[in-house]
């Protein structure tokens, strides 16, 4: 049985750069949330293998996990489960059913991008996938976010990316989740990407828990491109319902002139770096 710990712990396992020294760092997302009743979820399993040699060089064994919670179907999130076969005890997947849907990256200038999940990973991992649509309840006081509503005229960064690699039927990327751990001090929000758009997703989580305080944002925003109204926009509406020592601790797509903005805009306490190797405790 897990053991109680009574408190929320986050390990980030795979991010661009990193927070430690002798760590590996790549392009990708994978988080570990160890819950107050012991039980342990991975958010997102990174492009390689990358999650599990961090996770051995931090001493963190990765067996006998509750369950991997995928943010969406891209090959940074998702590439990891390549690797599934080496979790012990075969932890349940969970995530929206389009995170299989094949997907590519065009861009002009740059050659065609294949972004979905890779081959084995469908393979690896299919057997033990739980679909899950709208919101649903994970665990205690955990929940996953997924079709979330985008407002009319809202940033939602989806652009680019391509069901066909001749550039050829767009990708809402509908399947975009995020989670949210519920503490004593307020919500903490694990965003993977944010292709719902932050405002939205933020909104969604709000309806669904009002009374609650926004303590913390982890993850990647992709807000990198996103001109000023947006990144405007993105701070008025967590002003709005922020708890007492709120912080982002974002990376990967995020953006630094982002994490700048933020800072001059709430206070450098209120922005933290990410990294491999972040460790943070609510």
């Amino acid at each position: 049985m897990p053991s109680q710990t009574g408190k929320t712990e986050i390990v980030v396992l795979t991010d661009d750069t990193i927070a430690q020294d002798g760590l590996m760092a790549e392009h990708g997302v994978s988080i570990l949330v160890t819950l107050p009743n012991g039980r342990r979820w991975l958010v997102d399993t990174g492009t390689t293998d990358i999650y599990q040699e961090n996770a051995r060089r931090l001493g963190i064994r990765l067996d006998g996990l509750a369950g991997i919670a995928i943010t969406h179907g891209h090959d940074d999130h998702t590439g990891g489960l390549t690797f599934y076969s080496r979790l012990a005890g075969k932890p349940p997947v969970y995530g929206h059913p389009y995170i299989w849907h094949k997907s590519y990256q065009i861009r002009p200038g740059k050659p065609v991008r294949i972004t979905g999940m890779p081959y084995l990973a469908r393979r690896d991992a299919a057997p033990s996938f739980h679909p899950v649509n709208g919101m649903a309840r994970l665990d205690d006081d955990l929940y996953f976010f997924t079709d979330i509503p985008r407002a009319p005229g809202s940033f939602a960064p989806v652009a680019g990316n391509f069901f066909n690699e001749d550039g050829t039927g767009p990708v809402p990327l509908i399947d975009d989740a995020s989670l949210v751990v519920r503490t004593s001090r307020g919500m903490v929000v694990i965003v993977g990407c944010g292709h719902a758009g932050y405002t939205n997703i933020i909104a969604a989580i709000h309806e669904a828990f009002p009374q609650d305080r926004l303590l913390a944002v982890i993850g990647g925003l992709h807000l990198l491109n996103a001109p000023a109204n947006v990144l405007a926009d993105a701070i008025d509406c967590t002003k709005r319902i922020m708890a007492d020592g709120f912080f982002f601790c974002c990376g990967h797509c995020t953006g630094e002139n982002v994490l700048r903005y933020f800072g001059e805009t709430l206070g450098e306490r209120a922005v933290r770096s990410m990294g491999a190797g972040r460790s943070l405790v609510f």
